[in-house]
Parts: C-alpha cells; sequence; structure tokens
C-alpha cells in the first residue's frame, strides 16, 4: 500500500498534483528526475514523492447563500 506524505496530507491531493504535472510534461515541461520509466504520468508520480514539485495549498471559502427568509421583488411591466 502507497503512503502519502505528511507535507501532502491525502491521496486525492496526491493525485491531483500528479495530474497537474503531466499536464505539464506533455506540454513540454522539463523533467525534474531521471527515472527508467519514460511515461509522463510516471515520471510525475516520482517528482512528487521526491518532493521535486513545488506547490500551494489555498483555503477557499464558497460563497454565502441567501438568507431562507429573504423576499425577492420582481416589478413586472404593464
Amino acid at each position: 500500500m502507497f503512503i502519502v506524505s505528511e507535507k501532502i496530507g491525502s491521496k486525492y491531493r496526491f493525485v491531483n498534483l500528479c495530474a497537474q504535472r503531466t499536464r505539464q510534461i506533455l506540454e513540454g515541461a522539463q523533467q525534474r528526475v531521471e527515472v527508467g520509466i519514460n511515461k509522463p504520468a510516471y515520471v510525475a508520480m516520482q517528482e512528487v514523492i521526491q518532493g521535486k514539485v513545488e506547490w500551494t495549498y489555498r483555503e477557499t471559502v464558497p460563497p454565502e447563500a441567501p438568507d431562507a427568509g429573504e423576499i425577492l421583488q420582481v416589478e413586472v411591466g404593464p
């Protein structure tokens, strides 16, 4: 079983990081590790595991829902 490092935190974030890095490699980004297998997804996974990929986590706040008691008034023309 694969254990994700504490820095990454979750397997879902690991997969997301690998997917984004794979896209970068496919678009021509330079590889940051030397591995025997040259498949972009494998290279990206090895880069993330070895800590060669810099990333930040940004907390997002969902927009506030309108108050349930709020009444919207619409004027209809003649």
